[in-house]
């Protein structure tokens, strides 16, 4: 019995030393609501619609903007047949020479390059760029009308009416020749 006694005395200081160490669970900190995603969809201003746009040298636009104004927010061009669709849009931030684009239509989205250069009209930067005529972006807003420019968040240009819709599906028709 002699060296039951100090085992004992040993697993009893154990357990009160544990009883004395555990913590009470830790209380819920409040949390404040998420931040709202850096994507979320801006509105477009109003009057804001697709124009198609023939020109007299061959070319063919399609701008997102105030009809017989220069306010545009995206322009889209090309010749007959096309590979690529040239792009022309304005960017809040920049640097002048090579920069990138961030369209998105549905789930379908892509990064381009782009030229910087600083735009007369707005201050900001004026982007130039070419896609490709088979991309998914493209495909997807021939479709469906729906296309946003991703900078700070997400800059929603879609069509609005029947008459737009037709406008886009021209306009492709028209690249692809």
């Amino acid at each position: 019995m002699r060296h039951r006694g100090p085992w004992l005395a040993l697993g009893v200081g154990a357990a009160l030393l544990g009883a004395c160490s555990t913590a009470p669970p830790p209380r819920p900190i409040p949390h404040a609501p998420p931040p709202a995603r850096a994507e979320t969809a801006t509105p477009a201003p109003a009057g804001m619609v697709w124009n198609y746009l023939p020109d007299p040298g061959g070319e063919v636009r399609l701008n997102y903007g105030l009809p017989n104004s220069d306010q545009v927010g995206i322009m889209f061009s090309c010749r007959r047949p096309a590979r690529a669709v040239g792009f022309v849009t304005d960017l809040d931030k920049g640097e002048p020479g090579s920069g990138t684009v961030r369209f998105r239509s549905d789930q379908a989205q892509g990064r381009y390059a782009a030229r910087l250069e600083r735009s007369e009209l707005t201050g900001g930067w004026e982007a130039h760029g070419e896609i490709a005529l088979a991309d998914p972006v493209l495909a997807r807003f021939e479709t469906s009308g729906r296309i946003s420019q991703v900078e700070d968040r997400a800059y929603a240009q879609d069509a609005r009416s029947a008459a737009e819709r037709k406008n886009i599906k021209r306009f492709f028709g028209f690249c692809r020749g």
